[in-house]
């Protein structure tokens, strides 16, 4: 039995309740009026009963999915998570494009367009307690064969994404209140990264043999970037000494707010 039947099963018993009341005469007023605070109260109870109990107890026990290439040669993929843990690394077998576990609070869609293959993750919380993925994390591994365009959008999460061992030529990331930790392509020729973050606490790095060209928008509250490997070219831009004639390289645009920056 799916662990959030115990939740809206509860939901259920108090509703009916609150009817059974009404029907006998005890409660003469709308029953709804008495619902949504009860309701608010089950939640609390459940939320604060999850910090006490195995996390098992609660979330949703996940099934196995994982989404074929269908032939395309290169791929583009969108995760949108709303708060919580996600990760996201190289491990797809040959012929998928992404394996990973899918449970309640995840919808996962793709399509095949001009050879290239279009795929959309939308993830809900992992720390709502009757939601969510065993372990409580949603972990995603990706084709390492074929090209990937990514684009992430996290709201108050801890984001880690290890690409060393993928091809990404494009990376997107929106990050609100999080904690990021990225580390870039070792083996593509070319990667551009953009980053846009809130109060976030950004921890790059950069594999070795791989040259960067960063540039960095003013108004963070700590900034630390390995001057030996990227020296100070001129305000707010680090790069490689040998960034152009590198085979691999990456280019990252980065603006936050109140965020701290640690580039490696």
């Amino acid at each position: 039995m799916r662990r959030s039947y115990l939740f809206w099963g509860s939901a259920l018993i108090l509703l009916s309740g609150l009817f059974l009341l009404k029907a006998i005469g005890v409660i003469q007023d709308d029953v709804l009026g008495y619902f949504w605070p009860l309701l608010l109260l089950l939640i609390g109870v459940w939320v604060l009963a999850s910090a006490f109990l195995p996390r098992d107890t609660f979330v949703e026990e996940g099934q196995a999915f994982a989404i074929d290439l269908q032939g395309a040669s290169e791929a583009k993929v969108e995760f949108n998570h709303r708060a919580g843990q996600i990760e996201i690394r190289a491990g797809a077998p040959s012929g998928q494009l992404m394996t990973g576990t899918k449970a309640l609070g995840m919808d996962v869609s793709s399509k095949l367009v001009g050879g290239i293959l279009e795929a959309e993750v939308n993830a809900g919380p992992t720390f709502v307690p009757f939601i969510g993925p065993s372990g409580g994390a949603w972990r995603f591994e990706l084709n390492r064969e074929i090209p990937l365009r990514l684009e992430v959008s996290a709201g108050a999460s801890n984001v880690s994404l290890d690409l060393s061992d993928l091809l990404v030529k494009y990376l997107s990331l929106e990050i609100g209140a999080s904690s990021l930790r990225l580390t870039l392509p070792s083996r593509t020729e070319s990667t551009f990264v953009e980053i846009e973050a809130g109060a976030a606490n950004i921890e790059i790095s950069v594999p070795e043999g791989v040259a960067a060209r960063i540039r960095l928008k003013e108004g963070m509250t700590a900034l630390k970037v390995d001057r030996a490997r990227f020296p100070n070219l001129e305000s707010g831009i680090y790069q490689s000494a040998d960034y152009h004639q590198a085979a691999h390289r990456a280019e990252l645009n980065i603006e936050a707010g109140a965020a701290s920056v640690n580039i490696q």
